[in-house]
């Protein structure tokens, strides 16, 4: 069975307020039962899809399968941090998100989950997911999925944390390709002149994602610097015309060159 997930779950953000493998994967659980027409309550279509995908329930949700303990931190991430200190800002920010939620579902008049059996409750609750027992039950999602702001009164530092999330994924593309351009093209140089013309054509991105691009990796990462002028002299995206010369200053030192789809 080919295991599916609706494209618009990465665009919802509920990655951002829900645990984020296990939402994930539990959504991807239920997308397959929907798109492959599966009968049967939650533990009948679990229990069908892991003949075929036993890793997703063992590994993806965890060791208990339905039962298994809801993991807000991305482990994963854990694992590879570049030191102590960065794994235990990525537990620190995972523990903030699960209050956030805990305090957005308590003001919503929910109950925290604690298990993959709970997260999915939850979910059916918040219109993600829908389940029918007519017809020796079956599953059914939503033409495209609600919003978490839009049916849950999200506290501000999670709202704000989610207008983050949707401002990256944005521009993520448009800074994946300035900076793969900037890396496979022209070959990682520490500086080099340019206009919003000439990176229009080797990204295929229009001016206005540019500068969105330019701006958060300038001002937001810190992964690159612009300049205008002899001297060079600081210049701000906004003040760019399309065909203004100017330089980008890149710190490679900051950039995962390994996230890159560099040929």
């Amino acid at each position: 069975m080919q295991l599916c997930i609706r494209n618009d779950w990465f665009e919802s953000g509920w990655e951002v307020v829900l645990p984020l493998h296990q939402a994930m994967w539990t959504a991807m659980l239920l997308s397959t039962a929907v798109a492959a027409n599966l009968a049967g309550d939650l533990d009948t279509v679990v229990g069908r899809i892991s003949v075929d995908a036993p890793a997703v329930v063992s590994y993806r949700l965890g060791d208990q399968g339905l039962e298994s303990p809801l993991v807000w931190p991305d482990m994963e991430a854990v694992e590879v941090a570049a030191s102590p200190e960065e794994a235990a800002q990525i537990i620190a920010d995972a523990e903030t998100r699960r209050a956030w939620c805990e305090e957005a579902l308590r003001a919503a008049g929910l109950a925290m989950p604690s298990t993959v059996r709970d997260l999915v409750a939850v979910m059916q609750r918040l219109g993600i997911v829908r389940y029918h027992e007519a017809n020796g039950g079956y599953w059914t999602m939503p033409a495209k999925f609600p919003r978490p702001e839009d049916v849950l009164p999200l506290p501000e530092g999670l709202a704000g944390w989610l207008r983050d999330f949707r401002k990256v994924k944005a521009v993520g593309p448009a800074e994946d390709a300035l900076l793969e351009y900037a890396a496979r093209t022209l070959g990682c140089p520490a500086q080099f002149v340019t206009t919003l013309q000439r990176l229009k054509r080797a990204t295929g991105f229009g001016t206005n994602k540019l500068r969105a691009a330019l701006d958060r990796l300038a001002t937001d990462t810190g992964e690159i610097r612009l300049y205008r002028g002899q001297p060079p002299v600081a210049v701000a995206v906004k003040d760019l015309t399309a065909n203004s010369r100017f330089q980008i200053a890149v710190d490679w030192d900051r950039i995962n060159l390994d996230s890159l789809s560099l040929l």
